[in-house]
């Protein structure tokens, strides 16, 4: 039991979370900047004869090129656990810029195809070791009261850098847009090394004094030792052998959380966030809008980050799983009305530039469903639901599947398009998204406002 007049004597503040918050969206940044590289630039590489003196793409090369960057996600997953578990989330995270940073150096020297399926490959690297431990880091240094923003603010200002990615692009040569990226990228090599580490890492690894002095700069208290002895308690109540975390593993609670995860997955390959994000200018381009396709896609990306910032102020007000379920319907509506319109101009011959407001309202209205959950609220349940000791690996398991999942929607688009066309296809991602939010409904748990401790306590209780 605290103290009577704890509480009072030093009120919580939070700004030194937003500082470690702040730095790391700037890698953050930095990924929406890569994701917001393959809308113009695959759209140029096939219609120019070149750019920079690269050739033009084959439907082969685009499509190698739109799955080489999620397949580079599947081995940086796997580095950054090994990283995490071995060295610390922090480090994990320093190290992530560092395969980022290179492949904005090829892309800057690009003279061939083959020199930006390296750059993809490296994004896809750093993105991968981001995306195992970006989460676990902020749900660990967080405060109940504003963990979920954390996560969603870091995703949001993913989709920053991807507006800023699709406004650039048709304006900047591939060479330019690699010189301006390397410049949040080496701000964060450059700041984030002087955030601490996660006190949970450091209690982890019985180092008290680090995890004292790191609470102590997150929280700005000065006593923390009531919240480092429960932390230790915490951490300490999970087992960390390599049999006892298989044993854990197997209990109900977390067989069921890391189905959940896993079934998330499958549903994001059916919202084809992928396919928008990687072909939306070649979408645009076939559903015969009247309009600049980039100039959408330049509002596309606006309404992203407005619905990102929105779902960052309500999901600490709303819930998860509210979110995710009422994301999920948007998303398939929106993709069942751009299957209507390729219905309407490819099969009943109605005039494509008419209706440009139909695919274009579509692809608005999806991007802002998708950011306001779906795209969001998955990497916070990943930091919220498993122990301690399952934390590496359940970041990696839902990492590693998210990139094999996203390499297959993107590799399978253009195969999938010559096969049963768009308006089937863009019915078929609408089913599996609403089949999701029911899925969403009966499984998905509501973790907000409460602790770490409280959310692995409650199951126990219920069971």
């Amino acid at each position: 039991m605290k103290e009577p007049g704890h509480v009072a004597e030093e009120k919580k503040v939070f700004y030194a979370q937003y500082i470690a918050s702040g730095t790391l969206s700037l890698v953050m940044l930095v990924v929406g900047l890569a994701n917001g590289w393959s809308s113009p630039y695959l759209a140029k590489l096939s219609l120019q004869e070149s750019m920079d003196d690269i050739p033009k793409a084959s439907d082969e090369q685009l499509t190698w090129l739109a799955s080489l960057m999620n397949m580079g996600r599947i081995f940086g997953a796997v580095i950054g656990a090994i990283v995490q578990d071995t060295l610390g989330r922090k480090m994990s995270l320093c190290f992530a810029g560092l395969p980022l940073m290179c492949g904005w150096i090829c892309s800057s020297v690009a003279a061939s195809i083959a020199w930006l399926y390296t750059a993809r490959i490296l994004w896809g690297l750093g993105m991968g070791m981001i995306w195992t431990t970006i989460s676990l880091y902020l749900a660990e240094i967080a405060d109940s009261e504003i963990r979920g923003s954390l996560v969603l603010w870091n995703i949001t200002t993913q989709s920053i850098g991807q507006f800023l990615g699709v406004l650039l692009g048709p304006r900047l040569s591939v060479r330019t847009y690699g010189y301006v990226c390397m410049v949040p990228n080496g701000m964060f090599l450059l700041l984030f090394p002087f955030i601490p580490d996660s006190p949970y890492r450091y209690v982890m690894v019985g180092d008290m004094e680090k995890a004292e002095a790191s609470l102590q700069w997150f929280r700005r208290q000065r006593n923390v030792k009531q919240d480092l002895m429960e932390l230790q308690d915490y951490v300490n109540s999970s087992q960390v052998t390599l049999r006892d975390r298989l044993r854990e593993l197997g209990k109900p609670k977390y067989l069921k959380s890391f189905g959940t995860m896993f079934l998330i997955n499958i549903s994001l390959f059916f919202g084809a966030f992928n396919v928008i994000n990687n072909y939306m200018e070649i979408i645009l381009s076939k559903s015969g809008v009247s309009l600049t396709p980039s100039d959408v896609v330049v509002g596309v990306g606006f309404f992203a980050i407005i619905s990102g910032l929105a779902a960052t102020c309500l999901v600490d007000r709303l819930g998860r799983r509210f979110l995710m379920i009422s994301s999920s319907l948007g998303m398939a509506l929106f993709l069942g009305a751009m299957g209507l319109h390729f219905l309407l101009i490819l099969e009943l011959g109605h005039d494509a530039p008419t209706l440009t407001w139909l695919p274009c309202t579509c692809l608005l209205l999806y991007t802002a469903s998708y950011s306001a959950g779906v795209g969001c609220i998955p990497s916070t349940l990943v930091g919220e639901l498993f122990s301690p000791s399952l934390k590496t690996i359940a970041s990696l398991s839902y990492s590693g599947c998210a990139a094999l999942f996203s390499s297959l929607s993107a590799g399978t688009f253009i195969p999938l398009l010559n096969l049963v066309g768009p308006v089937y296809l863009f019915w078929l991602y609408a089913t599996g998204t609403l089949l999701s939010a029911v899925f969403f409904y009966f499984t998905v748990p509501e973790t907000m406002g409460k602790s770490l401790k409280d959310i692995q306590a409650e199951p126990e209780e219920k069971t």
